[in-house]
């Protein structure tokens, strides 16, 4: 039963698999002198339609949206083809690019965008809660940000959006909405995970909670290093974790510094992805490297024929380093880096 299950995706995996770059390949790429030399290399590969659609003048910004919308494509074809069972978590995939819709949306609302430079720039086809695209054409017309959030009243984001205005009419900050909508969609990961058949979670635990608990302890160190009070610190982790419990979640928080914080760190289960470096900021970015690199090295690990959700979130993840990869090599070029120092930043197989 599983292996009929499992059949439609696989085989759509294994026709697209064979499309990702090699690391010969994203060399090569990193060796072009300039964008349009980037863009010629990549006619023959997987992103040749959407890159055909950019409009002139060339820019990094420009790349990376027709990058992800390959991504978006890509998860869209995945979740079509898997098995209702597991669809809905591999909807978290989609979810990330709605919620970077909403994000947009409410940047350039305080900037004073207009409605078309507005919908320009959103994903239209990421679609999880929002399937209605009127929601976001009546979002981008919105000239302030009650109006905005109204637009979202009939999904799940409101009440995140709700806290977020009490915030921002407070502190004048926006990025309490970043914030907000970043809870909601790790609080949405672990209810989707909690809901996947016994037999899947075992594949998708490491995805998930690697996913879910990194964030977690950043966002509780980065708190601690900016010297936000334990109260502010509450509201910017989710209310579930895998491989932490409540009991280190509050001795981080109420702990008085980042010094106190990152010991707790280095006394439970995710000891090994912190060192001690000459900095808070260095500490961080170290750990969410080692992160990265164990999800990866996961999903290049992972047998590449098993009838479960393993198989997909291996594919996607791949992608996902995929277009990652591209964009610093996009960055790279458009800032006259040399190819060496692009390659040092790129996740390589």
């Amino acid at each position: 039963m599983q292996t009929t299950h499992y059949a439609s995706v696989l085989a759509k995996i294994g026709a697209q698999r064979s499309n990702l770059l090699s690391e010969a390949k994203l060399k090569t790429l990193s060796d072009s002198q300039t964008l349009p030399d980037f863009i010629a290399q990549l006619q023959e590969t997987a992103y040749h339609t959407q890159i055909s659609k950019i409009q002139l003048p060339l820019s990094e910004r420009k790349l990376e949206r027709a990058f992800n919308e390959n991504l978006i494509e890509t998860c869209q074809k995945i979740i079509k083809y898997a098995p209702p069972s597991v669809s809905e978590y591999l909807q978290i995939y989609l979810l990330h690019f709605e919620i970077e819709n909403i994000k947009l949306l409410i940047k350039e609302t305080l900037a004073g965008y207009s409605t078309e430079q507005k919908i320009s720039k959103i994903y239209s086809s990421a679609s999880r809660y929002v399937e209605q695209p009127t929601v976001f054409e009546n979002a981008a017309k919105a000239s302030n940000l009650p109006q905005l959030i109204n637009t979202f009243k009939k999904t799940p984001y409101l009440s995140a959006l709700n806290r977020g205005l009490n915030n921002y009419n407070k502190s004048g900050s926006a990025a309490c909405f970043d914030v907000f909508l970043d809870v909601f969609f790790y609080d949405q990961l672990y209810v989707s995970y909690k809901k996947l058949p016994e037999t899947e979670k075992p594949p998708a635990n490491l995805y998930a909670s690697i996913k879910n608990d990194s964030y977690t302890l950043l966002s509780i160190l980065r708190g601690k290093n900016l010297n936000y009070d334990s109260n502010e610190l509450r509201l910017t982790i989710p209310s579930n974790y895998f491989h932490l419990t409540p009991k280190e979640i509050d001795a981080m928080i109420l702990t008085p510094t980042f010094d106190s914080a990152l010991k707790i760190v280095l006394n439970g289960h995710y000891a090994n992805y912190f060192s001690k470096e000459p900095s808070p900021e260095k500490t961080l970015s170290k750990a969410e490297q080692r992160f990265q690199y164990t999800v990866i090295k996961h999903a290049q690990n992972s047998p590449r024929f098993f009838f479960n959700i393993g198989l997909p979130l291996a594919y996607i993840t791949l992608k996902e380093t995929e277009t990652f990869n591209l964009h610093i090599i996009a960055l790279g070029i458009n800032a006259s880096m040399p190819s060496e120092i692009i390659q040092k930043q790129l996740f390589v197989r």
